[in-house]
């Protein structure tokens, strides 16, 4: 969709990543209209793990949207550089796409194209998620240009299959993020888009743990969880996933549970009372024959397991009541979800958290701690975080079908704001609401906007200009564009005939599909210019206006000029003027009479 430059803002002297519109697209005065507007959503979503948007303007006839600069590499590159991810990494890297994805969840904002190109590890190893709500501009224009082949391996079945999106298609794309970063391969590929789409609709993934044996069956169910078919099979919110991926996690670094063998193999063993008397037990057992033994044995041999004893006594209550060490617990509250579990855990400690309302705090960030920080507590103690999943939220009511105004009045009462969009519809009466954005049903804060998109009747089309085309040709364009040919009307012109020589409506006009375009079309004229035979011989007259299409009557004129003589003098009607074929000219042939001079008689002299 766009060409994407490094640049320095001169302003703020930092760098920024600039992504300038394509040209066609920027002369779809639609698309650029959804593309302005969802990258009004997308600068509005402020979060650690999501590339944030700056500014959006017009420059040189197209449009560019001014955006964080991230300097590190997608998912995609470090996937093909290093193949498959150790286990815990690839959890930890999509924890963190998922709370990308929660934040603009709950803000009525859904990615639709999330996939490894679109993740960029920082230089710090933080994941951010790029292109939120532009993807969706973009959409519709992808998918009849077939643009869609790069990010077919990452759409959800509804996708597809052209249904609806929630937020259970981005779960779905994380799923197969997940899945390549512990595999190294897509669970489905295909020579083209539409063999790749039909995998994701009906084809089963292999297991994770079938490609990369270190993938635990555990995780195996979590992924396969992701990659259900059916949204509703899948988990059914982002704090779900996380939830699962969290104590996935916590279960592999030993957070709780008993260390492996492989763990404890080599590891030194702590002496026991058993281990400390073994040496005695076997002096004791000796060979049975106490008469053989030394004068004062028995003696010393009570000694010596009196001393053992103690030792083992002493040794036993030093691993009993030896004290435990204390840390000072850090103070997280701020920190992100994730970077507050990486603190505590490596100060010893073993981080809960649980999701609360907070119409101040954005979701995913720390916004209370137990015990607070500055406190001395046993290594291994717990510490509870409150975590902010953003405002409360409520169920969007279902207004589809109601008036403008009726679903404008109930969505208010339930705390939301609206922001109407007026939607071409050919089914649904002008004046109803089509849809709503996030769908009924669907949680979302309290105080966010939900778009309802409301019937302008039929989608307008444009009526094109067909004047001075064939009208064969006219007639296809004018189909073409959803609009209906009518009365065709032959008029004589000196164009060539069947070219188009008027239309109405005319071309520009917006009106409602099959609209009657009427044409005004050329044929040939049974009239012919008269050819213009003065001068010309009798019999050369004759030949050009009966070859012009006439018939030739032939009269007599006197004339006194002899070189007119057999010559065309006149023609009536005259030449230049338009006569029907079959029509009668009549020429005037001039014929030579001579001039009589009068003889004068001078009379005799003297009369």
């Amino acid at each position: 969709m766009s060409d994407v430059y490094l640049c320095h803002d001169q302003l703020l002297g930092r760098q920024v990543a600039v992504k300038v519109l394509h040209k066609h697209f920027a002369e779809d005065g639609e698309f650029v209209e959804r593309f302005r507007r969802e990258a009004s959503s997308a600068a509005a979503l402020s979060h650690p793990n999501i590339v944030g948007i700056f500014d959006r303007g017009e420059w040189d006839g197209t449009y560019y949207i001014a955006m964080e600069y991230v300097p590190g590499r997608t998912l995609k590159t470090i996937v093909r550089e290093n193949g498959a991810l150790d286990v815990v990494l690839a959890i930890d890297l999509t924890l963190q796409v998922l709370q990308a994805a929660r934040f603009a969840h709950s803000r009525g904002v859904i990615h639709r194209d999330l996939k490894p190109q679109n993740v960029i590890v920082d230089e710090e190893g933080r994941a951010l998620v790029t292109d939120f709500g532009i993807a969706r501009a973009g959409a519709s224009e992808m998918t009849m240009t077939g643009s869609v082949l790069g990010t077919a391996q990452y759409l959800s079945p509804e996708q597809a299959q052209g249904y609806d999106v929630t937020e259970a298609a981005d779960l779905y794309s994380v799923g197969v993020i997940l899945y390549e970063l512990l595999t190294g391969v897509l669970p489905f590929e295909g020579e083209t888009a539409v063999a790749i789409a039909f995998k994701q609709v009906a084809a089963e993934p292999v297991p994770p743990s079938a490609i990369n044996s270190t993938v635990p069956p555990t995780l195996d169910a979590i992924v396969l969880k992701a990659l259900a078919k059916a949204p509703a099979d899948r988990f059914t919110t982002d704090d779900g996933f996380i939830h699962a991926l969290q104590l996935e996690r916590d279960r592999l670094t030993g957070d709780s549970g008993p260390a492996s063998m492989t763990q404890l193999r080599g590891t030194p063993v702590p002496p026991t009372a058993a281990t400390m008397m073994a040496p005695a037990a076997a002096v004791a057992a000796g060979d049975g024959d106490e008469d053989e033994q030394p004068p004062g044995s028995k003696k010393a041999l009570w000694w010596t397991l009196a001393v053992l004893a103690l030792i083992a006594v002493a040794v036993a209550a030093f691993f009993i009541f030896k004290p435990k060490q204390e840390v000072t617990v850090p103070n997280v509250v701020g920190q992100t979800e994730q970077m507050a579990f990486a603190t505590l855990r490596a100060d010893g400690l073993e981080p809960l958290s649980t999701p609360v309302h907070s119409a101040t705090k954005p979701a995913g960030q720390v916004i209370a701690q137990s015990p607070s920080a500055g406190n001395s507590i046993a290594k291994g103690s717990k510490v509870e975080l409150e975590v902010s999943s953003g405002p409360s939220s409520k169920a969007v009511p279902n207004v589809v079908g109601r008036s403008e105004k009726t679903a404008i009045a109930e969505l208010q009462k339930d705390g939301f704001k609206v922001e109407v969009q007026p939607v071409a519809s050919a089914s649904v009466p002008q004046g109803t609401v089509v849809s709503t954005e996030p769908s009924a049903g669907t949680l979302f804060a309290n105080g966010s906007t939900i778009k309802l998109n409301v019937s302008q009747g039929p989608e307008k089309v444009r009526i094109p200009n067909v004047v001075g085309g064939r009208q064969e040709a006219a007639e296809e364009a004018l189909r073409a564009a959803k609009l209906r040919v009518g009365t065709v009307t032959k008029r004589s012109s000196s164009e060539p005939a069947g070219t188009v020589l008027s239309q109405s409506p005319t071309a520009g006009e917006q009106v409602n599909p099959e609209t009657a375009v009427s044409l005004v079309v050329a044929e040939a004229s049974s009239e012919v210019a008269i050819p213009n035979v003065k001068g010309e011989s009798a019999a050369g007259a004759r030949r050009s206006l009966e070859s012009a299409g006439f018939k030739v009557k032939e009269t007599k004129t006197q004339t006194s000029e002899k070189e007119r003589n057999g010559t065309v003098v006149s023609q009536s009607p005259d030449s230049g003027t338009k006569g029907r074929k079959g029509a009668t000219v009549t020429i005037a042939v001039g014929e030579y009479v001579p001039t009589t001079t009068p003889t004068t008689t001078t009379p005799p002299a003297g009369n």
